[in-house]
C-alpha cells in the first residue's frame, strides 16, 4: 500500500461514500501465477532537431513507446473533462527497455515543480470517510469494498469505466502475483519467515472476509490485490514531529509510525500507474488545498527531471523493504538500501545470517538462469537472490 500522510480530514468529504449494493460475481480468469509483464516495443518517439542559426539545442531522449490504446485514451480524456491538470507534462507509455508501463515525462521539471493534478473528486475511496477506515480494517476488506462500490454496482461501474478498465487484468502483462497467490510448496521455497507468515495472514485474511460477504474467494483474492498495489493509504493525522526525517525502525527493521491512527486507502487514476524507485525516486504524490472543495492528488518532482525520463515514486512508506515491496506489489526490486538495515535488525521471523538459507547465493544465481521458463520460480529465485546480496559482509 502506497502512503503518505493526511492533515486535514476535510477532503474525506468529497471522496465517495460507502453505500451497500446488491452484490454480483465478475468473471476472474483461472489461476495464472507469475505472468510476465515484459511486452515487446521497438519503435520510439521521435524528436526534432533544431533550426535556424546557432547550435541546436538538445532533443530529450525518449525511452518509452505511448499507450495509444482506447482504454487509455478515454481516461485521458475523462480525466482532461473533470478538469485535471498537467497531463500534457505526462506520457502514458511503456518502457522500451522492459516493456512496462509507467508515466514518462515529456517537458523538463524543476524540483519542487507540480507535474501533474488530479481532483479529489476523482479519486475512489475504498473505505466510508465517516467510519475512519474501520469499515476497512485490511486490504482484503478494502477489496471486497472495491467490490461492492465500484465492481459491481452497475451505476458505479459506468461512471468510473474510463478508469476502471485500465486497471490490470488477472492474467496480463501487467499483473504481477503476490506471494498470496502461491501454492503452499511454492510459498515455502521463498524461505524468508516473515514474508511466508505474511502471505498465509493475506490468504486467511481473504478467506474470512469472502466468507462474511458472501464472495467468491478467488473473486476477492484479485481485488485484494488490485487494492494491495494500487491504492494509496492515507493518514488521519499528520507525524508528531515532522521535521524529524530520519525513521526509526522497531526490533523488526520495521519503520515505527509514531502518529499513524486511522487510515483509509483510495485508488487515484492516472498517478497510480506511476512505478517504483527503492533508490532513486524523482517525484512525490503530495496534497494540495487539503481543507477546500478545490483539493488535488498532485505529482510532485523530488529532483530536477529532463524530458523523456520516467516518473518514479518510492511505494508504501518510503522505506519499505523488499519483503514488503513482494506481499504488497508482487515484484523484487533491483536494488534496495532498506534490505540490509532490515536483516541488520534481525528478529525471529527473519534470517539472521547468509549461512541460515539452504542454498548459496552462487546456486540460486546458476538456478535463476536454468529456470527461464518459469516466471513464478524466477521471481522466488530474485527475492532470494535480493536478501543474500544485501547481508552486511
Amino acid at each position: 500500500m502506497r502512503q503518505f500522510h493526511f492533515v486535514s480530514l476535510q477532503l474525506l468529504g468529497f471522496l465517495l461514500v460507502f453505500v451497500p449494493f446488491p452484490r454480483q460475481i465478475f468473471q476472474v480468469d483461472a489461476f495464472a501465477a507469475g505472468t510476465s509483464k515484459g511486452r515487446k516495443v521497438s519503435s520510439s518517439k521521435s524528436t526534432g532537431g533544431g533550426g535556424g542559426f546557432g547550435a541546436a539545442s538538445k532533443a530529450p531522449t525518449f525511452i518509452h513507446t505511448p499507450d495509444t490504446s482506447e482504454s487509455t485514451q478515454q481516461l485521458l480524456q475523462f480525466l482532461k473533462a473533470q478538469k485535471a491538470k498537467g497531463l500534457d507534462n505526462v506520457d502514458i507509455g511503456f518502457h522500451q527497455g522492459t516493456g512496462v508501463r509507467g508515466l514518462f515525462c515529456t517537458t523538463n521539471m524543476k524540483q519542487g515543480q507540480i507535474v501533474c493534478r488530479i481532483p479529489s473528486d476523482c479519486a475512489l475511496a475504498l473505505s466510508d470517510p465517516n467510519k475512519n477506515g474501520e469499515d476497512a480494517p485490511t486490504v482484503a476488506h478494502g477489496g471486497a469494498n472495491f467490490l461492492e462500490m465500484y465492481w459491481n454496482n452497475e451505476q458505479n461501474k459506468r461512471l468510473w469505466s474510463p478508469y476502471l478498465d485500465t486497471l490490470p487484468k488477472r492474467g496480463s502483462e501487467q499483473f504481477d502475483p503476490t506471494p498470496d497467490f502461491l501454492e503452499e510448496d511454492e510459498l515455502m521455497l521463498l524461505e524468508f519467515p516473515r514474508l511466508i507468515q505474511r502471505a498465509k495472514e493475506r490468504k486467511e485474511q481473504v478467506e474470512k472476509v469472502a466468507a462474511e460477504k458472501g464472495i467468491s474467494e478467488e473473486e476477492l483474492k484479485f481485488a485484494t490485490w488490485l487494492v494491495s498495489s494500487r491504492a494509496f493509504q492515507l493518514s488521519l493525522s499528520a507525524p508528531a514531529n515532522e521535521k524529524d526525517e530520519m525513521p526509526q525502525y522497531d526490533d523488526r527493521g520495521q519503520v515505527i509510525d509514531k502518529a499513524q491512527k486511522k487510515t483509509i486507502r483510495v485508488m487515484v487514476p492516472f498517478i497510480d500507474m506511476a512505478n517504483h524507485s527503492s533508490d532513486q525516486p524523482n517525484c512525490k504524490l503530495t496534497l494540495i488545498d487539503p481543507e477546500k472543495d478545490d483539493a488535488w492528488f498532485a505529482l510532485e518532482a523530488t529532483r530536477p527531471i529532463s524530458a523523456g525520463k520516467e516518473l518514479v515514486i518510492s511505494y508504501g512508506s518510503g522505506v519499505d523493504s523488499s519483503v514488503e515491496l513482494l506481499m504488497d506489489y508482487g515484484f523484487v526490486p533491483s536494488s534496495n538500501r532498506i534490505d540490509s538495515i532490515m536483516l541488520e535488525k534481525g528478529g525471529d521471523d527473519a534470517i539472521a545470517k547468509l549461512d541460515g538459507w539452504t542454498t548459496t547465493l552462487d546456486e540460486d544465481k546458476t538456478m535463476l538462469e536454468m529456470s527461464r521458463d518459469d516466471p513464478v520460480l524466477q521471481k522466488i529465485l530474485q527475492f532470494r537472490i535480493r536478501l543474500k546480496e544485501s547481508y552486511k559482509k
